[in-house]
């Protein structure tokens, strides 16, 4: 790889495709980082993608790839241990669920038994 102006270029299809490919997950990466500070950003996926610059589809199949789950997925996942750690905190359930994204404390009891297979309170009560 060379150029005229000493920055490496890809010469061939391989290389291409490999640049193509780092290009994609350093497009993920920002957009993981923003929600793990933020999980209750409700950003969609459609407009992550237009936010780094690529389609919907390259960024839920990056997703795919680099988290073996999709963006849903992964982001319902982080909000409960999000949760969890928040419900160890003492807050109640309705403060939890406004600092998530959800728009009500039922959502967030649906998602949490989806997860656990129990409540929120009751999950708090086996804490101690």
């Amino acid at each position: 790889m060379s150029s005229r102006t000493g920055l490496a270029q890809p010469e061939s299809a391989e290389q291409w495709r490999l640049c193509k490919v780092l290009r994609d997950r350093l497009r993920l990466a920002p957009v993981l980082r923003a929600l793990e500070a933020n999980p209750g950003d409700n950003t969609t996926l459609a407009q992550w993608a237009a936010r780094v610059f690529t389609t919907e589809r390259t960024l839920a199949r990056r997703c795919r790839q680099d988290l073996q789950m999709s963006f849903n997925e992964w982001r319902q996942r982080l909000r409960f241990l999000h949760a969890v750690a928040l419900l160890g905190q003492g807050k109640s359930v309705q403060a939890i669920a406004h600092d998530l994204g959800y728009g009500s404390a039922l959502a967030l009891i649906v998602m949490f038994q989806q997860q656990a297979g129990t409540t929120p309170e009751r999950y708090r009560a086996r804490l101690g």
